[in-house]
C-alpha cells in the first residue's frame, strides 16, 4: 500500500509541474533584475516591474512590460515590444528597430531618440 501512495504522490508532482510548465507564458529569454538595472531580452515576456530608478532595456521581440514608478533611462530595442514606462526628468528614452509601441511620461523634458520604422512614441498623462 505505500508503494502505491508513493507513485500517487510521484505522478502527482509531475502533473504539477507540466502543469506549471504549460501554464506559463510563452516567453524565451532573460529576465534580469538588479539594484541598477531591469533587462528583459529574448520574445513575448508579460511583466510588471517597480523600476525605483533603474535602467529599463527592453531587447527583442514582442514584449509587453509595463513599469511602476520612475526610471532612471529607458532603451527599447528589436522589433514589436510595447512599453509604459515612467522616466524622470532629464532621463533618456531610445528607441530603435521596427513597430515598437513606446508609451511614457515624465515630470520633466527627457532626451529622446528614435530611430527605425513604424514606432508609436506617444507621451501620457
Amino acid at each position: 500500500m505505500k508503494l502505491g501512495i508513493q507513485k500517487a504522490a510521484a505522478a502527482s508532482v509531475v502533473m504539477m509541474v507540466m502543469t506549471g510548465a504549460f501554464a506559463q507564458e510563452d516567453a524565451v529569454g532573460e529576465v534580469e533584475v538588479t539594484d541598477k538595472l531591469i533587462s528583459v531580452s529574448g520574445s513575448g515576456h508579460k511583466r510588471t516591474f517597480p523600476c525605483d530608478g533603474r535602467k529599463l532595456e527592453v531587447v527583442g521581440s514582442g514584449h509587453i512590460v509595463t513599469t511602476t514608478g520612475v526610471c532612471g533611462a529607458v532603451e527599447v530595442l528589436g522589433v514589436g515590444n510595447t512599453v509604459t514606462v515612467e522616466v524622470k526628468p532629464k532621463g533618456r528614452l531610445e528607441v530603435t528597430g521596427t513597430d515598437h509601441t513606446v508609451r511614457w511620461k515624465s515630470e520633466g523634458k527627457i532626451a529622446q531618440s528614435v530611430t527605425g520604422t513604424g514606432h508609436s512614441v506617444t507621451r501620457i498623462k
